[in-house]
């Protein structure tokens, strides 16, 4: 027999799915991945045809394709807009999803039933959370499947089965990552007197750990204030690069600390280097990869599991489940 938490989540996700208005900001997010993902492919796809006409112009000449070095690509580069997508309006779809969850159960005074019933009310709550990470993988998997169609069919260059997995873990860090989202604007939503209340708070939390956060500690970032990096335009050493940043450790902990106290940092580094779009792991192993950035992986999954335990065991107020 299957779990009524199961049960429960299939059917709330499912349902979701259904929600024109859901479908509508899926779809504008899967449109604008889309756009920023289409000119980097075009202009992709031209490099790979100029080496192709250079290499085959050798050939015609008796001279062997060896004579020009084969440049690398990585079509997974042009996926930085649609990370920086999904960070952003991907954690906004997610707070109003959460908020529309939440005024529905009130509005129908489900949990005051639920309450009555053999099924605990902690139970029902985990079902609806289930239900809103089932969604945000699912509305992701969209996003993933265009993008990889896109890279696919427009960059000329083929994607590699080690591609295609890190496009899987990324994807699956992302589902967590939105999940997050939901599960904080439900939560606020349940709590506050009125649904829309909490969703104010949710957008005042999104606003200080999306945006905020890690825009300070960009911009206070010394290496930051030219493009590309002061280091690397004077073409500093590393160890020289490591000598200097001694010299104001204790101003560049606080800056870090403010950016990676943003669970949107972490994302972005996490899938940049996943999906090799900072150039320091262009071309590592992805094994190497994932050993070096697991910290970073555990901070979404805890802050995502943080924020669910904080929804299943703070006690729920009678009065907030009434419609008001």
């Amino acid at each position: 027999m299957r779990s009524p938490i199961l049960t429960i989540a299939l059917k709330d996700g499912v349902d979701a799915t259904r929600d024109r208005f859901l479908q509508t900001v899926t779809a504008s997010l899967v449109l604008a991945v889309a756009v920023s993902i289409v000119s980097g492919a075009i202009a992709l796809a031209s490099d790979v045809a100029t080496y192709a006409a250079a290499r085959d112009q050798l050939l015609a000449l008796g001279k062997p394709a060896s004579a020009i070095a084969a440049p690398e690509f990585y079509p997974l580069k042009l996926l930085r807009g649609a990370i920086e997508q999904i960070e952003i309006m991907g954690a906004v779809i997610a707070l109003l999803a959460g908020y529309r969850a939440a005024a529905v159960e009130r509005g129908r005074q489900t949990l005051a039933l639920i309450l009555t019933r053999p099924l605990r009310h902690w139970q029902f709550l985990a079902a609806k959370l289930l239900g809103g990470i089932y969604l945000a993988a699912l509305s992701l998997l969209a996003v993933f499947v265009v993008a990889t169609l896109l890279l696919a069919v427009l960059a000329g260059v083929g994607l590699s089965g080690d591609d295609l997995a890190r496009l899987a873990i990324t994807w699956a860090l992302a589902s967590i990552y939105v999940a997050a989202f939901y599960t904080l604007s439900f939560g606020l939503c349940l709590w506050a007197r009125q649904p829309a209340n909490g969703l104010l708070f949710g957008f005042a939390i999104w606003l200080l750990i999306v945006l905020i956060a890690p825009q300070i500690g960009d911009t206070l970032d010394p290496d930051n204030q030219v493009a590309g990096g002061v280091f690397a335009q004077l073409s500093v050493p590393k160890a020289e690069q490591d000598r200097i940043k001694a010299g104001y450790a204790g101003y560049e902990a606080l800056r870090n600390g403010i950016e990676v106290a943003s669970v949107t940092k972490h994302f972005e580094r996490f899938s940049f280097a996943v999906l090799g779009i900072k150039d320091t792991y262009t071309g590592t192993p992805l094994a190497a990869v994932l050993s070096e950035k697991r910290g970073d992986a555990l901070f979404i999954l805890l802050f995502t599991l943080g924020l669910g335990g904080l929804v299943l065991l703070r006690p729920i107020s009678p009065d907030r489940l009434t419609k008001e």
